[in-house]
């Protein structure tokens, strides 16, 4: 399951915003860079439900318009949990965060 999250395609992000794909990269970069993940994790370390929706559903949007499907496939998980009964998963965000480094290696 969590080989799914890590699907990344970003010349078909290319294909679809009629963009380079090294403009896509350099997107790409500049969002893992921000502190969208910092913000998911502070709002999770203080059970702050409303913070770390708003965090998550950012890191859903970003990561599928950049081709990051399987993240943005992950982030839809952890934000339908906490739309439907207000759940932080913390193993799911574990993974994320996970992902979200393996991409910033890349």
């Amino acid at each position: 399951m969590s080989e799914d999250y890590r699907k990344i395609d970003m010349a078909e992000a290319a294909g679809r915003l009629h963009l380079d794909k090294a403009i896509i990269e350099r997107l790409m970069k500049k969002f893992l860079d921000s502190d969208v993940m910092e913000k998911a994790e502070k709002a999770f370390g203080e059970s702050n439900v409303e913070e770390a929706r708003l965090a998550i559903h950012s890191i859903k949007g970003t990561a599928a318009n950049l081709g990051a499907t399987g993240l943005s496939k992950l982030a839809l998980d952890i934000e339908t949990k906490i739309k439907e009964n207000g759940t932080l998963d913390s193993d799911l965000l574990k993974l994320m965060k996970e992902i979200w480094s393996e991409l910033k290696a890349m």
